[in-house]
């Protein structure tokens, strides 16, 4: 495998958490919550899977574990973003404050050890013999294919749906959706959870396939760049994968500093702080994105009023 290969390779397998995060994030702003809790459930899910499997030993039980801890996530935001109308973006930061804070304790107290089972890759019969695209999307592991496969699911569902287009009407017109006899509360709700169920999950990817271990700050920020690709990518499914294979590709390169000439000369520093630079440029060059109107504005029934 040519060094460009490998680079592209790590960079899919380096971007599925940052993709599970943010396809969940971009449900949620398009209900009209901004959920700046995304650390913090993150680092739920890394913690959930690594307990799931120190208890069984099953890949299955520490995804669920994981899955568990984003529901109990969800439902705690939901009643303090929906229902009692907190702040989001105070509510968000002290959250995912006191979410990874509590991780960190815990594991201390339970975990006998931070290492976690490492998912081994999957070469896709016949298309994993292609060449280039084979070594780079066909040889990874499950959770990375799974990945993949919600970007269609995500945007037919946002697109094609009921549910869909329940949760883009609460995001721009809330009011239009009441005045139909659907509950705007119940809707961002379940749109939350849904997001906090898939954050969760990238969290897990990061303790089954990409760390294989469980350490303090082991999200290291993901969840923050997440919001930064769903905003680049404008609520776009597909323009969230391509954002999440650029921050992917950015952290491979720090794996072949050795090998790529025109890095050898650069300070392995500056390497290690390559995909968080790459979402600062982005954001400063794509700019005119607009959220969901509704987005961060609590919302109060109109019998309340």
């Amino acid at each position: 495998m040519s060094t460009f290969e490998f680079v592209i390779a790590a960079g899919v397998g380096l971007a599925a958490p940052l993709l599970w995060a943010a396809l969940g994030e971009l449900v949620s702003e398009k209900s009209g919550t901004l959920n700046l809790g995304i650390e913090g459930v993150m680092g739920l899910g890394v913690l959930g899977a690594a307990l799931g499997y120190q208890k069984f030993e099953s890949i299955t039980m520490a995804l669920l574990f994981a899955v568990a801890l984003g529901l109990a996530a969800g439902v705690v935001l939901a009643v303090l973003y929906v229902f009692i109308g907190t702040d989001q973006i105070v509510t968000g930061i002290l959250f995912s404050m006191v979410a990874i804070g509590t991780a960190t304790v815990v594991a201390g107290a339970t975990l006998r050890s931070p290492r976690a089972h490492s998912l081994a890759p999957v070469d896709v019969p016949l298309l994993g013999r292609t060449p280039l695209l084979g070594s780079i999307l066909f040889r990874q592991n499950v959770l990375v294919y799974f990945a993949i496969v919600m970007v269609p699911v995500i945007w037919f569902v946002m697109n094609r749906t009921w549910f869909g287009l329940h949760v883009r009407a609460v995001g721009h017109r809330a009011r239009v959706l009441e005045s139909a006899g659907l509950s705007v509360r119940r809707t961002r709700s379940m749109a939350l959870v849904l997001s906090c169920v898939f954050v969760a999950v990238g969290g897990a990817t990061l303790t089954l396939s990409t760390a294989s271990t469980y350490q303090p700050g082991t999200t290291a920020g993901r969840g923050y760049i997440a919001l930064v690709i769903v905003v680049l990518a404008r609520w776009n499914p597909w323009g969230v994968a391509l954002g999440a294979l650029l921050f992917g590709t950015a952290q491979a390169l720090q794996f072949q500093v050795e090998a790529i000439s025109w890095l050898s000369g650069v300070p392995f520093q500056f390497v290690l702080m390559a995909p968080y630079a790459v979402a600062v440029i982005a954001v400063v060059i794509l700019r005119g994105s607009r959220y969901p109107a509704s987005v961060g504005l609590p919302y109060r029934p109109a019998e309340s009023h």
